[in-house]
């Protein structure tokens, strides 16, 4: 049973009286522990697609089903419910509260869902150590870079074990090698958790290092390729060694 399946989906958005169509009839199928890159320009389609596939927004037409549940009819509790329980985010800013230190931003999503303290922090503690930063749970985000706050970002997200794990372009904010590094820590996490991973990017310089892409432009697929593009690596910078203290 795949992971998500869409059925020719659309949303179009209304300014004034124009109506914008942002996608046109995706038909989309991943399955579980798939790790996937939604891959266009600016305006494409991406994160408009990935804020319906995460049940942020609903479509216009078409429907999208989730685990085996279709979301059509959902009422909105349902839907946050099913959104709070199965997905993780990841967003480009990061998002992290900057009075909390990486531990207290790992548990947050625990603690909101009441789960005890003692349990949050141990959960958290291990989430930080998968992604490396186990010697940085105390630190806050402004005592560290660009890629060991992105990894906060993907602990918290992992912390209460999603089904599926949506980032929206999650190197965006970082620089050439932080961003490949972030790429392969996702993709280690995919490999050993079995977690799914669906993101976006307009990267050129990732392609090589993508398993699977799916190319959006003006709101549709127009190439759907599953390990058929060329290894790109050699004109991409080497992907730095990762160590704690690393600046990744």
């Amino acid at each position: 049973m795949p992971l998500i399946e869409t059925h020719e989906l659309c949303k179009t958005y209304r300014l004034g009286e124009i109506e914008v169509p942002a996608l046109r009839n995706i038909s989309l199928r991943i399955e579980p522990g798939e790790f996937t890159a939604l891959w266009g320009p600016s305006g494409s389609g991406k994160s408009t697609l990935l804020n319906l596939l995460g049940l942020i927004d609903t479509p216009s037409a078409g429907n999208i089903i989730l685990n085996g549940r279709d979301t059509a009819n959902m009422t909105d509790a349902a839907r946050a419910r099913l959104r709070n329980e199965g997905i993780g985010f990841i967003f480009q800013g990061f998002n992290l509260i900057p009075v909390l230190s990486a531990l207290e931003n790992v548990m947050l999503p625990l603690s909101i869902r009441g789960v005890s303290r003692t349990r949050a922090h141990c959960e958290a503690d291990r989430r930080l150590a998968e992604v490396g930063l186990g010697k940085y749970t105390h630190h806050r985000p402004d005592q560290l870079s660009g890629g060991q706050r992105q990894r906060v970002a993907i602990a918290r997200a992992l912390v209460t074990n999603p089904l599926l794990i949506i980032a929206d372009e999650p190197t965006a904010n970082l620089d050439a090698a932080t961003g490949l590094a972030v790429i392969e820590q996702m993709k280690a996490l995919n490999h050993t958790l079995g977690v799914t991973f669906l993101f976006s990017t307009h990267d050129p310089r990732l392609l090589g290092h993508l398993q699977r892409i799916v190319r959006l432009s003006d709101g549709e697929i127009l190439e759907d390729s599953m390990d058929a593009l060329p290894n790109l690596s050699t004109t991409l910078p080497p992907s730095p060694t990762h160590t704690e203290g690393a600046a990744a």
